[in-house]
């Protein structure tokens, strides 16, 4: 699973608070295959793929879930155990 979070460079405290909250829901669910990076939402590719107008954000396996607000610890656990739930036909 990739989980990127969207954010300026330099990062703002409100995407650093973001990066951290999805660190530590990783780490309380114990997920094992889990790869976070921060991306800066303002570079050309960013915007030609994400179109993203506000920050910060959170995408799961290359689709934004979260945008232009501080999620919480058991928001994106929620949604990380969704997307970790194999999916069904």
């Amino acid at each position: 699973m990739i989980i990127e979070v969207f954010g300026p460079e330099p990062p703002c405290s409100r995407c650093i608070r973001t990066l951290e909250i999805v660190k530590q829901a990783i780490s309380e669910l114990q997920l094992q295959n889990c790869t976070v990076s921060k991306i800066n939402a303002y570079a050309p590719s960013t915007i030609g793929k994400y179109g993203l107008v506000f920050t910060p954000a959170v995408a799961i396996d290359g689709k934004v879930i979260i945008a232009g607000r501080i999620p919480s610890v058991d928001e994106i656990k929620r949604r990380l155990l969704a997307d970790a739930q194999p999916q069904r036909k």
